[in-house]
């Protein structure tokens, strides 16, 4: 049974997410005393849906703001029958093929509060696909005019580099959410903006 939450009047809570372009953090890098560097955190409720998380991480994260990104939400929890940290898949948010996964919320992903999230972010189709169509899509390039598309164009054209914000690269300093407009104004269900380590809350 679902946990009801009144985000007017419940306190949320510290939630830590770890990231990684390409593929998980690997369950040893979970200790007591360490955690895999690049981290983000947020104030959530139970209710917030893994949609909801991924969009505060497109807020920070230009990888994930990619139009053909996939995150994979991996839940992180202490196993203390075995004194060691172990790890669950609990769904996948592909922006642009919204699934039932979208609407899972962490309260049914069996999420207790201490547990942290570990995100791994993919860009372009996964390789299964790339597998099957690549050689179809090989052929099409080496039609009338050299190009797959129909006008000639190739369909993925304008699609790279073209992260919300501009400037899709590298850059990961700290940016910022002010702003009556902005997406963490008071009146915001999100709460605070999401926080890389250090920052100060």
């Amino acid at each position: 049974m679902s946990t009801t939450v009144d985000r007017e009047k419940d306190c949320p809570f510290l939630l830590r997410i770890f990231y990684r372009n390409g593929g998980h953090n690997l369950n040893n890098q979970y200790t007591v005393d360490s955690v895999p560097s690049d981290e983000l955190s947020i104030y959530t409720w139970k209710n917030a849906t893994l949609e909801e998380i991924a969009q505060l991480i497109e807020h920070v994260i230009p990888e994930a703001r990619d139009p053909d990104a996939r995150l994979a939400f991996r839940l992180v929890y202490l196993d203390s029958e075995r004194a060691r940290y172990s790890s669950r898949d609990i769904g996948r948010v592909v922006p642009a093929n919204p699934t039932d996964d979208h609407s899972k919320t962490l309260d049914e992903c069996k999420f207790f509060i201490g547990d942290y999230l570990d995100v791994a972010i993919f860009i372009g189709p996964p390789a299964s696909i790339r597998n099957k169509y690549g050689n179809n899509n090989a052929r099409r390039s080496s039609g009338p005019g050299g190009s797959g598309g129909r006008d000639g164009g190739d369909r993925f054209s304008g699609r790279l580099g073209t992260a919300a914000g501009g400037g899709g690269g590298p850059d990961r300093g700290r940016r910022s959410f002010g702003g009556n407009n902005g997406p963490y104004n008071n009146n915001s269900r999100y709460g605070r903006p999401p926080q890389r380590r250090g920052d100060r809350f």
